[in-house]
């Protein structure tokens, strides 16, 4: 059979010939491989690209230059890396010098044929698409057998995919993937559009667990990739009438793996973990022990925040227990933010600040928020990235107070921020945290800050309340304002038997905290294999 082969992005037909190595051993003699090499000259451009070509990209070049099949743009005004840009769903991309590309496949095979199998990797296979897509609109079927694609990808142009996003195509595909690509969720996903897999009818669906490479040969699972590959290759190339086997489609990834994004290698998650008012941060780690464990230790790095109130028991005010007091340890207890109830009567009543709370007719007022806002905004940026908040108490009020402010907020790139990580923001509804995590939370009781939330926030959010707890009632219905829960599009609401605490007893502590380790997997690329 003849195979003809697309290089991807930064590389060229030495290096191709290189990462082929395993594909060659898998299907051996039966093959003639030739490699199509573009036209158009890449370079490195600082602030575009993830990163210039490493040693051994450079070694595999063998000095020559590298290629890539066309140029593109957007309309993004911030300055930050491509692979920002086109994850960014609202990000127009539009290519140029595309045709040409196109133009020399379909040339090749015409004029250069028989061709019986394109193989295409990474960028590569966008050119196979446009060139499926073109003679798609031209109603021509496609002059080759079965197209393989390693680090399949989307067309980003829109105007240009419409072909094979209204109208999949018959065409044979086996689509390839490393699951620990930092591309793979952009690859499966396509930026909220139809994704390339999805271009194609019956399109063959295989994983591997390796990041943006092509398997590398010898690994067990590779040779099973490679396996599977040859004999889709000889079955669609007539080389043999056993049907290849069936493989199940693996699910979609929900979100973008957890990267350091400096060089895109993996990290452990990490978790910001808020106190509660009149406590500290040895109180919360204390209380996220069980939490920490479901999540795994090793998976993991937590931070433990106090706010910077200082504060000191005074009439009115709940008593802290004995066992808060021995885990602070005679630490300075904290709020996160101060507040005064003031009363309809306009008289100081002798009763508790909760029960005023919890009366509609009293106005409660927040000071200082700004500055509570600012400095936890400013920890989070200067510590961070975080992936997840977790929050108890009035801890859960700052934070939405935090997420309430930073939808008023544009996001920004480089012409802001210098780490690549507060890049990834395509929206002022994308917080710079994955999801958040409420412990016995409670709504905004200040009404001027209850416009923060005249609209739903898409934010992930998971909130977890005690039927015991005497917030329980005021916290889920919300005593004649807008429920803490209905702040969010799609919350996640668990309650358990206890009280005004983190849960702990079993068997429904450990349901809860499964469940909410799969949200906070969910949202954070999925748990670590």
């Amino acid at each position: 059979m003849q195979v003809l082969v697309r290089h991807g992005r930064q590389s060229n037909e030495p290096m191709v010939n290189f990462q082929l190595t395993g594909l060659k051993q898998a299907i051996g003699k039966d093959a003639d491989i030739r490699v199509l090499e573009s036209d158009l000259i890449w370079t490195y451009q600082e602030g575009a690209d993830n990163h210039d070509a490493d040693p051994m990209s450079l070694a595999l070049a063998k000095g020559r230059p590298f290629k890539m099949w066309f140029r593109h743009a957007t309309d993004d005004p911030r300055e930050r890396i491509d692979f920002f840009k086109q994850q960014d769903p609202n990000v127009k991309v539009t290519y140029s010098e595309y045709e040409p590309s196109v133009d020399k496949l379909l040339s090749y095979v015409k004029n250069e044929g028989p061709v019986d199998a394109v193989v295409a990797l990474f960028d590569g296979s966008i050119v196979v698409h446009l060139a499926v897509a073109r003679l798609a609109k031209m109603g021509l079927r496609v002059p080759w057998r079965l197209s393989v694609f390693f680090g399949s990808m989307c067309i980003r142009d829109d105007n240009l995919s419409e072909p094979l996003a209204s109208q999949p195509s018959s065409h044979p595909t086996i689509h390839v993937f490393g699951r620990r690509d930092e591309y793979y969720f952009y690859h499966r996903t396509a930026a909220g559009r139809r994704a390339p897999e999805d271009y194609y009818e019956d399109a063959v669906i295989l994983e591997h667990s390796e990041g943006h490479q092509l398997p590398s040969p010898g690994a067990k699972q590779s040779k099973l990739v490679y396996e599977r590959i040859a004999e889709g290759m000889r079955y669609h190339c007539g080389l043999t009438s056993a049907v290849p086997r069936r493989v199940a489609r693996p699910p979609k990834p929900t979100s973008f793996a957890v990267r350091n994004l400096d060089d895109m290698t993996p990290r452990k998650l990490r978790v910001l973990a808020l106190c509660g008012g009149h406590s500290c941060a040895a109180v919360i780690k204390f209380q996220t022990t069980q939490l920490k464990a479901a999540l795994g230790k090793d998976a993991a790095e937590w931070t433990y925040l106090e706010g910077s109130k200082p504060w000191s028991w005074y009439e009115g005010e709940p008593t802290v227990s004995e066992m808060e007091e021995k885990i602070a340890n005679g630490a300075q207890l904290k709020n996160w933010y101060m507040d005064t109830c003031h009363e309809e009567s306009g008289k100081k009543s002798d009763r508790l600040n909760s029960f005023k709370q919890f009366d509609p007719a009293t106005r409660v007022e927040y000071h200082d928020v700004q500055g509570a806002v600012q400095h936890l905004k400013k920890y989070i940026m200067d510590e961070g990235p975080f992936d997840v908040l977790v929050a108890f108490s009035q801890g859960c009020i700052m934070a939405h107070l935090l997420i309430g402010h930073l939808r008023q907020e544009a996001p920004g790139g480089r012409e802001l921020y210098p780490e690549r990580w507060k890049h990834t923001r395509h929206t002022a509804e994308q917080m710079p945290w994955r999801c958040s995590v409420f412990f016995s939370g409670m709504h905004l009781r200040d009404r001027a800050f209850l416009p923060l939330f005249e609209t739903r926030s898409p934010h992930p959010t998971v909130h977890v309340f005690g039927k015991r707890d005497e917030y329980y009632d005021y916290g889920r219905d919300g005593f004649g304002n807008k429920p803490q829960e209905e702040y969010y599009v799609d919350p996640v609401v668990l309650t358990h038997d206890q009280s005004h605490e983190l849960p702990t007893s079993a068997p429904r502590a450990r349901q809860i905290y499964d469940r909410i380790t799969t949200e906070i997997w969910r949202h954070c690329g999925g748990r670590p294999e």
